[in-house]
């Protein structure tokens, strides 16, 4: 009797199995994902020329490099700071160098995995040229770029960034630079 009460349940158990549903591995709990939500940073570095645009051809083009941070306060908006070093050399052959600190907000829309921040920094620089040093001189910065999401870390694109660098000097001899830079970028996301 208690193997067939054995073998009837063991059937039982089998045909429940073959019978169940399949549901799969999926989970769908209705939740969207998105590349970036509030709390969500970014470190930025991005190698870029440098391109003079109201020098008179007496500033020849350069190169810059910048890194920057910024945290996400909603999912396309952020907030955060950059420091790039710029060099520009003259028809002479003196150095211009330009190292801005800037503070500023990105807003990123986004379609499928492609990113487009558009930025606006605003700060402080310095700028040695030919032996001299002049701090502070106020600077603002726009940019707009587009990036690719290849991995949930990891973005890499483009951006084309306008700035303006005023010196403030003795006797009323202010001058604005206006400088044009287009670089590649690399983000790491955390």
């Amino acid at each position: 009797m208690k193997r067939i009460l054995s073998i009837l349940l063991t059937i039982c158990l089998c045909s429940a199995l073959v019978f169940a549903d399949e549901q799969g591995d999926e989970y769908d709990d209705g939740y969207e994902y998105q590349n970036n939500m509030s709390g969500d940073q970014l470190l930025k570095l991005e190698l870029d020329g440098h391109f003079p645009l109201n020098f008179d051809d007496h500033l020849k083009a350069g190169f810059g490099i910048n890194i920057g941070y910024y945290k996400f306060i909603a999912p396309s908006l952020a907030v955060g700071g950059e420091l790039t070093v710029t060099n520009n050399f003259s028809i002479g052959g003196k150095a211009l160098f330009i190292i801005p600190i800037t503070f500023g907000a990105m807003y990123q829309p986004q379609i499928g995995k492609f990113e487009f921040p558009i930025m606006a920094n605003i700060g402080f620089a310095t700028e040695t040229w030919a032996n001299q040093s002049y701090w502070p001189a106020l600077t603002a910065r726009a940019s707009a770029g587009c990036y690719y999401r290849m991995s949930e870390s990891w973005s890499f694109g483009g951006s084309t960034t306008l700035t303006t660098v005023t010196e403030y000097m003795n006797k009323g001899k202010n001058y604005t630079g206006v400088f044009l830079s287009a670089g590649i970028n690399a983000r790491y996301h955390f």
